[in-house]
């Protein structure tokens, strides 16, 4: 074998193996992988103890609203969800001070090979919220997101983030993610940011007892950025 041959076997080796290790096309991890494991207890970690009612997590006493409007296949959210949201979430929503509200509307799932998926795993999300969940499946959705535009998200994929949910009775939310209730609440949502012009995800709405600040588009630079927002509206 010339070296020409063995290096071309050596590179084709090597991206095989690559390939391989990340989920071949883009594919998020199974939910049974130790991938998918270390995922799931970052999240659980991150939300035990903070209070949950339908798409909201933390106090809902908490002076200040923060409300993502949000794409769950959305690359940009995962990275806002994984930095400076998880911060928010560890710091103002922990305390007291901060709740946080999902909303859902369509960029990247519009953009891939199954738009019409969106409602289904939007909703998926809303009925884990039935049972104080919500943000464990958004996260863990975020946390575990496959590459865009690969149609990665199935029937299979959302249920498998469903059975990492701990405490989440699967039977429960499996009922009521086929529920009408929920679609509908996704649809209200796109409406609602709709009627706002609101068309990037994610796009962060700030409230406070000092009125409502300008709309955060995009991945904020930091979480510095959204501390300094919240004191200016509390």
């Amino acid at each position: 074998m010339t070296f020409g041959v063995l290096l071309g076997a050596v590179i084709v080796v090597a991206i095989a193996v690559a390939v391989s290790s990340s989920g071949g096309s883009g594919s998020a991890p199974s939910p049974t992988s130790a991938a998918a494991k270390q995922q799931a207890s970052t999240v659980n970690t991150l939300l035990s103890g903070i209070p949950q009612s339908g798409v909201t997590l933390g106090s809902p006493t908490a002076k200040v609203t923060v409300t993502e409007f949000g794409d769950l296949e959305c690359p940009i959210c995962a990275e806002f969800a994984q930095s400076s949201e998880n911060q928010l979430i560890s710091n103002d929503v922990r305390s007291g001070k901060v709740k946080l509200v999902y909303r859902s509307l369509p960029t990247a799932t519009g953009n891939g090979p199954n738009p019409s998926i969106f409602p289904t795993q939007q909703a998926a999300a809303y009925a884990a919220g039935a049972q104080g969940k919500a943000w464990n499946y958004i996260e863990l959705f975020y946390h575990e997101q496959g590459q865009e535009n690969t149609g990665y998200v199935t029937p299979s994929y959302l249920d498998g983030l469903a059975r990492q949910v701990p405490g989440l009775n699967y039977s429960t939310w499996l009922s009521a993610s086929q529920s009408s209730t929920y679609t509908s609440q996704v649809s209200a949502d796109e409406q609602a940011a709709s009627s706002k012009g609101f068309n990037s995800t994610p796009t962060i709405v700030i409230q406070g007892p000092k009125g409502q600040a300008q709309p955060i588009v995009g991945d904020p630079s930091s979480y510095s950025q959204l501390e300094t927002v919240i004191k200016s509206v509390s």
